[in-house]
Parts: C-alpha cells; sequence; structure tokens
C-alpha cells in the first residue's frame, strides 16, 4: 500500500508541476471570441489551473507528508494580505462588485485570491535552486514569444496577429503593462545570465536580456524606463563602493558616469530634431508637471487622496476605486471627447491599495515588499555563493515596485511579480531549514478517498462558477454585439438578453454594452420600427434600473439612465422629466462632472425650459472652462435655443482659447445653424468655407440655396458663374444641379 501512495504522489507532483508551468503560458493567450480578449481568456485560463493544482496539491499533502505546508513570515504576509482584501471587500460598498470584480480588468477577490494560491503552491512545490531557476527560465521563453508577437504587430502583417497603435502592446493589450513585464524580465534574465556557467547559455541570456531592453523602449513605457535606470543607478552606486574588485570598482563608476552624462544631454537637448525623432526618447526628456498624461496623474492621486481619508482604515473594497474617483472627479482630466474619465484605477498601485483597502490593506501591501526585500538582502549577506541571485531578484522586487507607482498590475505581470515573492519565500525557507523532512504519517486511504471525492466536487464547482458560466455569458455577449454591427437587431438584443440572464458577474458589463448599442442605434436611425424601437429602450431601462439597484453608489449607471432618457424622450414626453430627477441623484455622487449638467440641460431644452437647459450647460462649461468639446455643446444649446447673441459670443469665446476656423469646425457650425434655419449666420459660414476651398462645388451651391431662400438674387447672380464654372450641368438662375 505504501508503494502504491508513493507511486500516486509521484503522478500528482508531476501533473502539479506541469499544471504550475503551463500557468506561465497566461500572457501569450488572446480571446477573441470574448469581451476584452486580452483579457477574459488570460483570466479564466489562469483560475482553472489554480483551481486543478489546488486539488492536486490537497491530495499530494494527504499522501506525502513531506510536501505538507511549509510556512514563514513571507508567505505568512501574502496570506494575511488576501485574507484583508477579502475582509475590506465584505465591508465595502459593492461587496459583490469587489469579490467578482470586473470584465474589463478580470481581478476582483476572486482572482487575487487565485494569485495567492498559486505563489503558495510555488513555495510549496519547488525546493530546490534549480527547480527555480528552471521556472524562471520557461517564464523567460514566455516573455520572449511576448516580445515577438509584439514585433510582429510593427513589421508584419500576419493575419492572426492584432496590430499595434503606435506603441507596441503584445499579447497584453496595453504598452504600460508590456513595459513592465518586459522590465521584470530583464531582471530575470540577468539572474539566469550570471547563474548559469556554461558560455553558450549566458550568451543567450545576454542576448535575451537586450531584447528585452529592446521591446521596454519600443513600449514607450516612461515609468517602466524610469524605475530601470533608478535601479540600475543604486546598482552601481552600491558596486562602486562595496565591491572589492577595482576594475569592477572603475567599471561601475565609468557605466554610471555614462548614464548620467548621457541622460542629462538627451534632456537638455529635449527640443533637438534628433531627440523629437524617437518617440521614447522624446517622451522621457519632456516629462515635466505640465504635459497632459503627468497632469491627469496628478489630478488622480489627488481624487485618491480625497476619497482614501473618507473610508482611511478599511477602504472601498477591491474594485471600488470608481466610487472614490467620481465623487472627488476632476473636471480638468476631461480635456476633450476623447479623454478618459472613467479610472478604475489611480494609476499609481500604492493609491489603489490604500483606496481599495484601506490603511490596514495598504501596510500589509508594503509588508510583503518589505520582508521580500529584507530577506534577500539578509541572505545575500550570510550566502556569498548566491549573493548575485538574491541581489537580482531584490533589484526586480525594487524595480516593480517604482514603476508601480506609475501604473498598476495586470494578471500577467501579478504571474511575475507574485513568482518572484514566491522565490524570496523559498530563500527563507531553506535558510530557515523549513523544507526538512517530514516524518507524519500519510492519511488513511478512506479518508483519501472521501476527500477526494469531496475536492472533486469542489473543483467541478469552482471551475463552472467562478469561469464556464461567466465565460459562457462573455461569449454569448460577444456574440450579441456583433448582430448589432451586422445589422441583425433583434437577434443582438436576443443574445444580450440571454447573457445577462445567466445572472454571472460579466451582467453589470454587459448592461451597459446593451445600452450603448441601443443608445447608438436609435441616434443612427437603425430602428425603423416604432414598437420595435419602444421595445428596446424598456429593455434597456429595466437592465440599467437593476444596474443602479445592485450598485447604487455608481454614478455612471445613472448617467447611463439619463441617456438613455434623453435618447427616448421623442418617444415619451415624460422622460426629460425623469433625467433631472436622476440627475440630482448622480450629482450627489459625483457633483463636479460636466456630462451629468450637459444630460440634464439637454432634458430642460427638450421641455421647453431653455433658459433652464442653457444653464446647465453653462454650469457644466464652468466646471473646466478650457474645454473646448464641452463649450461646442453650450454654443449647440445657445443656437437651438435662439440666443444668437450668446452663441456669437461663446464662438468668440471658443476662438480665443484656440478653436481654428477650419473647414472641419466651419461646418460643425454650419450644420447647427441650417437646423434653427438661421440664414444670416449660413451666409457667413459658407462664404468663408468658400474662400477656404473654392474648388468644392457643394459649398457654393448651399451659399447659392441660402441666397435663393432668403432672397438676395443679386448675390445669387454673382455667384452663379462659379457654380456654372464647376458644375457645367447646373441650371443659370438655380443652383439646382444634374449628374
Amino acid at each position: 500500500m505504501k508503494q502504491i501512495n508513493q507511486q500516486i504522489a509521484r503522478y500528482l507532483r508531476y501533473s502539479l508541476w506541469v499544471c504550475l508551468y503551463l500557468i506561465l503560458l497566461t500572457p501569450l493567450l488572446i480571446g477573441n471570441d470574448f469581451i476584452f480578449p486580452f483579457i477574459s481568456l488570460k483570466t479564466f485560463f489562469f483560475r482553472i489551473l489554480v483551481e486543478i493544482g489546488l486539488l492536486l496539491y490537497f491530495l499530494l499533502a494527504l499522501l506525502d507528508a513531506n510536501y505538507r505546508p511549509r510556512f514563514n513570515k513571507l508567505t505568512g504576509s501574502i496570506l494575511i494580505f488576501g485574507v484583508i482584501v477579502l475582509i475590506t471587500s465584505l465591508t465595502g460598498v459593492n461587496p459583490y462588485r469587489s469579490f467578482w470584480g470586473t470584465i474589463e480588468r478580470g481581478e476582483g477577490f476572486l482572482t487575487v485570491s487565485h494569485i495567492i494560491l498559486w505563489c503558495f503552491l510555488l513555495i510549496q512545490m519547488f525546493r530546490t535552486r534549480q527547480q527555480w531557476l528552471n521556472y524562471f527560465c520557461a517564464s523567460v521563453t514566455v516573455s520572449f514569444l511576448v516580445g515577438l508577437y509584439a514585433l510582429a504587430q510593427v513589421y508584419t502583417h500576419i493575419s492572426w496577429v492584432i496590430g499595434a497603435d503606435g506603441r507596441l502592446s503584445s499579447t497584453l493589450g496595453n504598452a504600460a503593462y508590456l513595459g513592465a513585464y518586459s522590465l521584470g524580465h530583464f531582471w530575470l534574465c540577468l539572474i539566469l545570465l550570471f547563474e548559469r556557467k556554461k558560455v553558450y547559455w549566458r550568451a543567450l541570456f545576454a542576448v535575451l536580456a537586450a531584447f528585452e531592453l529592446f521591446i521596454l523602449w519600443r513600449s514607450e513605457t516612461r515609468g517602466a524606463l524610469l524605475s530601470l535606470g533608478l535601479v540600475l543607478l543604486i546598482l552601481l552606486v552600491i558596486s562602486a563602493i562595496t565591491n572589492r574588485d577595482r576594475r569592477i570598482k572603475i567599471f561601475s563608476m565609468v557605466v554610471l558616469f555614462i548614464i548620467l552624462t548621457s541622460s542629462f544631454f538627451a534632456w537638455s537637448n529635449r527640443h533637438a530634431e534628433w531627440v523629437k525623432k524617437s518617440n521614447t526618447l522624446s517622451r522621457l526628456a519632456n516629462i515635466s508637471l505640465n504635459d497632459t498624461t503627468t497632469e491627469s496623474r496628478l489630478l488622480a492621486w489627488n481624487s485618491s487622496w480625497r476619497g482614501w481619508q473618507e473610508r482611511f482604515m478599511l477602504g472601498y473594497g477591491w474594485e471600488n476605486y470608481n466610487i472614490a474617483f467620481n465623487k472627488y472627479f476632476h473636471a480638468e482630466i476631461f480635456r476633450d471627447n476623447g479623454s478618459q474619465i472613467w479610472f478604475d484605477r489611480a494609476h499609481n498601485t500604492v493609491f489603489d491599495v490604500a483606496v481599495a483597502s484601506g490603511l490596514i490593506g495598504l501596510l500589509s501591501y508594503l509588508a510583503i515588499f518589505f520582508l521580500g526585500f529584507y530577506y534577500l538582502i539578509k541572505f545575500m549577506r550570510r550566502d556569498r555563493e548566491n549573493l548575485t541571485l538574491y541581489l537580482l531578484a531584490a533589484a526586480f522586487l525594487l524595480g516593480h515596485f517604482i514603476q508601480n507607482i506609475f501604473v498598476f498590475d495586470c494578471l500577467a505581470t501579478y504571474i511575475m511579480l507574485f513568482m518572484v515573492l514566491g522565490f524570496a519565500s523559498f530563500v527563507v525557507n531553506k535558510h530557515e531549514g523549513r523544507y526538512a523532512s517530514n516524518h507524519k504519517l500519510a492519511v488513511p486511504g478512506a479518508w483519501c478517498l472521501a476527500l477526494t471525492v469531496v475536492g472533486l466536487g469542489t473543483l467541478v464547482f469552482a471551475v463552472l462558477n467562478f469561469n464556464i458560466w461567466p465565460a459562457k455569458a462573455n461569449i454569448m455577449a460577444l456574440d450579441g454585439l456583433k448582430g448589432f454591427y451586422a445589422g441583425d437587431i433583434s437577434e443582438g438584443v436576443n443574445l444580450m438578453e440571454r447573457a445577462i440572464r445567466l445572472n454571472t458577474y460579466q451582467t453589470p458589463e454587459i448592461r451597459q454594452k446593451l445600452t450603448d448599442n441601443i443608445v447608438s442605434l436609435s441616434r443612427a436611425g437603425s430602428v425603423e420600427d416604432e414598437t420595435e424601437l419602444r421595445n428596446n429602450f424598456n429593455i434597456a431601462f429595466t437592465e440599467m434600473k437593476k444596474n443602479i439597484e445592485e450598485s447604487p453608489l455608481d454614478v455612471q449607471n445613472k448617467l447611463y439612465l439619463m441617456i438613455l432618457y434623453n435618447s427616448a424622450s421623442r418617444l415619451d414626453v415624460s422622460l426629460p422629466h425623469q433625467v433631472l430627477r436622476v440627475g440630482e441623484e448622480a450629482l450627489k455622487l459625483s457633483p463636479t462632472r460636466p456630462q451629468i449638467y450637459f444630460e440634464m440641460g439637454q432634458a430642460a431644452i427638450n421641455l421647453g425650459n431653455f433658459k433652464e437647459g442653457v444653464g446647465y450647460f453653462q454650469k457644466g462649461v464652468d466646471l473646466n472652462p478650457t474645454n473646448l468639446d464641452s463649450r461646442w455643446l453650450l454654443l449647440t444649446a445657445n443656437i437651438i435655443t435662439g440666443q444668437q447673441p450668446a452663441a456669437s459670443e461663446q464662438y468668440q469665446k471658443m476662438k480665443d482659447l484656440g478653436l481654428a476656423e477650419n473647414i472641419p469646425n466651419l461646418e460643425r457650425l454650419a450644420n447647427l445653424y441650417a437646423l434653427t434655419k438661421n440664414y444670416s449666420e449660413l451666409a457667413t459660414i459658407y462664404d468663408k468655407l468658400t474662400q477656404l476651398n473654392p474648388q468644392k462645388l457643394d459649398y457654393w451651391q448651399r451659399l447659392a440655396d441660402v441666397y435663393k431662400e432668403t432672397g438676395q438674387n443679386e448675390k445669387l447672380n454673382k455667384i452663379m458663374p462659379k457654380i456654372l464654372e464647376l458644375n457645367p450641368g447646373a441650371v443659370a438662375g438655380s443652383a439646382t444641379t444634374t449628374d
């Protein structure tokens, strides 16, 4: 019996190792059949493998006492952090969202717990230095493939490679994620470079380290690059001061001098052409407190700090950063209609953790890094043979922490981070003798069988409820979106409804996407049948109200409902009143969001309350007076309500703020005046357009139509020769043309 148990334990051990290695493939996965293809498939794949791995480990620990859990302070701090995330999620503002997370991030306590448990499995299963080096090597191999995909985005036209928009993003879908991932694997490449003895291995990892630097550079991720530079400077200073080898001291000082002087030279020439030609160099050399990205980050950090103070000890709960951000939203972030205004992360991990889990969560998170760094440095001084290994692992942790001041983790970077934390925990266990043989007896066979059945049942439950059903809802919702894009609106609505009825954590975001499409189709006039249109709106009303009931503090859902009501107001005259009612509720949650005032202004105008409506638009503009898109809305309100002097004054302010009187802007203005048949202004605008582009027949014809409508026959006759010149088929004395 003992021999059979040993055989089974060996199979379980090998199977678990396979599981752990397969997890490293997660960053490579792209799920084109899922909403958020760079997130969803990775999340489901990772969680399923961790769940399988936990069952395998559970059975292995029953049969082989040597694999019973080993703990130390670092391992304990990681587990405690997970417990704190759970507790603060349950006491937060939306425990459901905190537990399950969202489609867009694929996180929540559910995924965080899987990451922590995966780290726990690594600590228990990899018990030799060589096993960890092999695992690092496998991770570097995956990172190399991720880098190759990134290059394929730019240098090839392979059909299955999703192209990059400027900066490389690879299979991670975001340049900042790729930068962090490449930075981490640069340090892992250095570890393997110094730890391998064969020359060809060292040459290989030197090339791979250079490759990671190249990918990092092409990702143009400033936070990761600054982190790299800072950590390298620290290492060079330490080497120059402490190293006993004079040649290494000199080499360190020379490299340090080169880095500092080249950095200063690039910064002092930041306006030179050779700097501007390199996007990465230009982004680095022109970092300032006044650039758009930095300003947005600083404003988001200010919102984070103000929000954190309200729930200082326990926070808002994981994945509820948006509640704090919305309450203290800085309207300056809304620069134009392309601005990112719905932040669900602070783009600073310290603030993210603090807002989500309060002071106790932040201290717990910082303790993980502190202990990992502390133990690596501590045992580096005791174990000179592994000095370089421990030093570079510490450099990884420091570098990752620094770059996370400017961004946040995704699943791929979490995997990389907790792998190194697991290694640090292994170092502690190794030096403290915690891997000594365990002579406890195996669990009796009958109990093993019973616990195996329970474990299998738990695994099936977890895989189905945590992954399969949410994945099914996700795929079905995407099919619904494809139906909308293909013009099969009824099929699109039907599929989205079915996805919602599966009642998974995907539901809130699927409701929002259903609403987005119903609104856009209504505005485009794609649904001609009024009964179908009413039915679609009623479905969207019902679903968005459910979102509000489930998450009453999320102002985004209320704004969605306001947009819905305004879009459907021509079908029901009572809806503008509902917009104003919901708007007052929304302002309590986010009083500085211009979009709320704009929707309320539209509703008031629809009710015929022109003065009140324009007043709402003015309040929205006052929150950020430099935003030209906001002023366009106010200008539109002035024109529609017949307030021509105010419209003229507003247009002049827009020009003073930098609005170019070019063809696109003049065409937009002409369309507004055409709605109110303001022929006087139309004549002025089309006259300017004919001067800007005298060869465009349409401008001359529209100007002729205005003259004809207002009876200005003399002016009409003056421009007819030009119309006849551009279109000899036109009838003299008329703006009518023939093909």
